[in-house]
């Protein structure tokens, strides 16, 4: 596993946090960098980004030290060698709507990650 350059990630993209079942939607990479400075020292090592073409990340946390730059403190993305299945995007979804109080959670269903996406980025709003 490697620390990925940015570019590589497809936008949007999601990131799915270990202890909760909601999921944050991240239009931009800038959307990232806010939540990577706002959340740096809380991601724990099973949290993931999901890009829009399924390829998944884990989000490590760099250690608490003092950088002269503080980008360098910024969590890294290590990417995954497998993409998530769709089955397992789904339940992420379902249990993302659930979390938000939507009925008719098990009716929820897709058939390509971009209708994924949409959903969750429809249920932010």
């Amino acid at each position: 596993m490697t620390s990925v350059n940015m570019s590589s990630i497809e936008w949007p993209a999601i990131v799915k946090l270990t202890q909760h079942d909601e999921l944050l939607y991240l239009e931009h990479q800038r959307d990232w960098l806010e939540l990577a400075c706002l959340y740096q020292h809380h991601f724990i090592e099973t949290d993931q980004l999901l890009d829009s073409k399924s390829q998944l990340y884990f989000i490590c946390a760099t250690p608490q030290t003092i950088h002269e730059d503080p980008v360098s403190e910024l969590p890294q993305l290590l990417r995954q060698p497998q993409i998530l299945p769709l089955t397992e995007f789904i339940k992420w979804v379902q249990n993302h709507a659930q979390a938000l109080g939507q009925c008719c959670v098990a009716k929820l269903a897709f058939t390509t990650v971009t209708q994924g996406f949409e959903i969750v980025r429809t249920l932010e709003e």
